[in-house]
């Protein structure tokens, strides 16, 4: 026993100098030799200690493993510390991991724990993590356009910060204050005289702490903050000598430690410090040395920010081939990180569009600029882009909806892909792919025409305020259920098309008489409206193209649907929502019409209606059939957030992991995949520009080629006519499900009056063939 203790304190001695791998292996030892004397409560401390360094290493997901492997463990035993620290310790996994709802389960029960213990250190402990975890949640509210729901994530993660600040335990209480600084400092929240007001106590806090790891990122965090509240305001406080002072503290500390994960975010904010005062020689160099710390410990989660950071000081001075170079390497360091981006700093995964973004779109921007700097209007002809460079530029974009898509899932998505080039050159030489980049002076467009090698390339300058006003106004208009709203339509549609595919459309390029089918890869805020209601100054582009949203590049190999009397269906529709989400969603009276029509059709399938709607019967039905079409007439939302992202079952909302588990069949072959998945009631999340990644993520947990879905509730009534149109065009040979889609929205354009609230939400995302 004696000789666990002195490796215990060993460990914790090699941890506050930095020896990581020593402290590992002293902790290792130590967990080994508590067992071996049966004493099972140290030698789980030993254990959470481990955790401790892969923490401090960057080890996320090693992180995670352990402590679901700990809570296993620690179940059946005594309450004990051992228990609390894993509990609060797995919250915050699951935070790091986007799994809201359960790390804050899990953080009040570590908190409910630690106070009935007595444990007043871990109690600030557990209030420190509820407050990262309603700040994670302001930053989601945020990202969904959700203002008060984000002012009130906010307030409530500064209240639970002064709790676990409250508590006087020293190490707690400086980070307490210090996240409390950096909320406060986020251009989301920008309360700069508050942050003014707050700092010194932070300086204090920090003033308390030994020299060690926690003190050092304490400092450089600090630094941080008061560098966005300069660059931000017009105060002289504090003057930059007194932040520069902070770093170079800290930067002592490092090397004393002989700390190189530490030493390297000291040097790279050095860099940003210097960055901020135009000192470009200074910038660079203490950059460099950041980067040659991080790349000697092939920390990719950091080195990326160091090539960042360089690149935009060669820009600055306008040294282009320089930061294009500097560009690419953090690009690199990006991909390599791929299914560790997502778990890798917590801080990253919960700021994506601040730290990881725009990366990559400085890299596009620089690709498309011109060597003269000016933008190429309306010239679609006459690209001055070089093919490289549009390629590239296609790349990097492709490697931002990836990564999307894994911070969406946290999870690499691994699938057999074709490239879409290869399939609209191969499989349909009817259709063009029109690819927009959204930068912040101008709308970028490449456009992949059908068998032609070249990309034709042009740019509307207008600013992405102006863009965003006109979509969020386009979307407003088009929901509105009267014909008052139209006139304000066909005018937002209008503009919206001559920014978009004017330019191509003059050059004869999307000809209707070639061009049968649009393509689109949309970028941001475009994903918040139906590309059918663009204008052409005489009609709606529904008269003119089918139409199909795709998220990159990528795609399963997209196939034509089997003949008619080859498909099969698998309906299910809820009419009345659970008790639960009675307040949140109205019934749905037309739901077995809808199912009616469906097999009225003569489509031959599974049926399933209102209360035997459960996750256990569905999943069931699944398995007994391979089904080419699944359509669930069900309220639901999709959002660019995992928790917000459900359907309705007669027992309760499928969320998106659940609905993977769901669809979780026989291993399909391709004769026998999910051809398409039909959501007839769902709606996106209003405001969020990531909706799209809601549905692509239904689409891809229940293996669909694609997905139909709606932008926006829609009318019941109105539902059941589409439904009976689309499946109509569906039954007939040779009708892909863009133009069976396009028929069925005619149809309702048609019907009624020309209103958009009717025709206008229905999306095709994945697979038009």
């Amino acid at each position: 026993m004696v000789q666990a203790q002195i490796y215990d304190v060993q460990g914790q001695l090699q941890f506050s100098q930095g020896e990581l791998e020593a402290a590992l292996e002293s902790w290792q030892r130590s967990e080994a030799a508590y067992k071996q004397a049966g004493d099972v409560q140290r030698q789980m401390l030993s254990r959470i200690h481990q955790v401790q360094v892969f923490r401090a290493k960057g080890l996320y997901r090693r992180v995670l493993l352990t402590l679901q492997e700990l809570q296993a463990f620690l179940q059946d035993q005594p309450d004990s510390i051992a228990k609390v620290q894993t509990l609060q310790w797995l919250g915050d996994a699951f935070r790091t991991n986007g799994n809201l709802a359960e790390a804050e389960d899990i953080l009040r029960r570590s908190l409910a724990l630690a106070a009935e213990l007595n444990l007043p250190e871990q109690v600030a402990a557990a209030q420190l993590s509820l407050g990262n975890l309603e700040q994670s949640r302001f930053v989601v509210a945020f990202d969904q356009r959700q203002g008060r729901a984000a002012l009130d994530h906010a307030n409530a993660a500064l209240q639970a910060y002064r709790a676990a600040a409250a508590m006087n335990t020293a190490a707690i209480a400086a980070q307490a204050r210090l996240n409390t600084l950096a909320l406060l400092t986020s251009p989301t929240i920008a309360q700069w005289t508050s942050a003014l007001q707050f700092y010194p106590s932070v300086e204090v806090s920090l003033s308390q702490l030994p020299p060690g790891r926690p003190a050092i990122y304490g400092h450089v965090k600090l630094a941080d903050s008061l560098i966005t509240l300069k660059q931000n305001t017009q105060t002289q406080t504090p003057p930059w000598q007194d932040i520069e002072a902070l770093l170079l503290t800290a930067q002592a500390q490092a090397e004393d430690l002989g700390d190189m994960r530490s030493h390297s975010f000291v040097l790279g904010t050095l860099g940003k410090l210097y960055e901020q005062r135009a000192h470009w020689r200074s910038a660079e160099q203490f950059s460099r040395q950041a980067l040659a710390l991080s790349q000697a410990l092939r920390a990719d989660d950091i080195s990326y920010r160091w090539q960042w950071q360089l690149g935009r000081i060669f820009k600055a001075q306008g040294y282009t081939q320089g930061a294009i170079g500097a560009y690419k390497q953090a690009f690199d360091s990006l991909r390599t990180l791929r299914n560790d981006l997502v778990a890798a700093n917590p801080d990253v995964r919960f700021s994506f569009r601040e730290s990881v973004e725009p990366v990559y779109r400085d890299l596009v921007d620089l690709l498309l600029t011109p060597v003269d700097g000016t933008i190429a209007h309306h010239k679609a002809h006459q690209s001055r882009i070089s093919q490289t460079n549009l390629e590239q530029a296609r790349t990097v974009m492709e490697a931002l909806r990836i990564a999307e898509l894994e911070n969406f899932f946290q999870a690499a998505c691994v699938e057999t892909t074709v490239n879409i080039d290869q399939a609209v050159d191969q499989g349909d030489p009817t259709a063009a792919v029109v690819y927009s980049i959204l930068l912040d002076d101008r709308l970028e467009v490449i456009l992949k025409l059908p068998r032609q090698p070249a990309l034709v390339h042009y740019a509307s300058p207008v600013p992405q305020a102006t863009l965003g006003n006109t979509l969020v106004q386009l979307r407003r208009n088009l929901q509105r259920g009267s014909l008052q709203g139209l006139t304000e339509v066909q005018t937002n549609g209008q503009t919206l098309y001559q920014w978009l595919l004017q330019p191509a459309v003059e050059q004869g390029y999307l000809s209707p008489e070639t061009i049968k089918t649009l393509l689109f890869v949309l970028d941001g805020p475009l994903r918040l409206v139906p590309m059918a209601a663009l204008h052409d100054g005489r009609d709606f582009l529904l008269r003119t193209y089918a139409m199909s949203l795709m998220l990159g590049l990528e795609l399963r190999d997209p196939q034509p649907l089997p003949e008619p009397d080859d498909l099969s269906v698998l309906a299910a529709g809820l009419t009345t929502p659970p008790s639960e989400e009675a307040n949140n969603y109205v019934p749905l009276p037309n739901v077995n019409v809808e199912l009616d029509r469906i097999q009225a059709a003569g489509f031959s399938g599974t049926f399933i209606r209102d209360g035997a709607f459960t996750k256990a019967t569905l999943q069931r039905d699944l398995m007994q059939d391979d089904y080419t079409i699944v359509h669930l007439a069900t309220h639901g939302q999709f959002s660019g957030s995992r928790d917000s992202t459900y359907i309705l079952a007669a027992d309760g909302r499928v969320n998106i992991d659940e609905l993977g588990r769901v669809f979780r069949r026989h291993q399909q072959s391709p004769e026998d995949r999910l051809e398409l998945l039909i959501l007839s009631a769902c709606k996106t999340a209003e405001g969020d520009d990531r909706s799209a990644l809601g549905i692509a993520g239904a689409a891809v947990q229940a293996g669909a080629s694609s997905t139909i879905a709606t932008l926006w509730s829609v009318d019941d009534e109105a539902s059941v006519y589409f439904t009976e149109t689309l499946y109509q065009h569906l039954g007939q040979p040779g009708v892909s499900r863009a133009e069976a889609l396009r028929r069925a929205q005619v149809a309702l354009f048609d019907r009624y009056g020309g209103r958009p609230r009717f025709w206008a939400p229905y999306v095709l995302v994945g697979s038009w063939r």
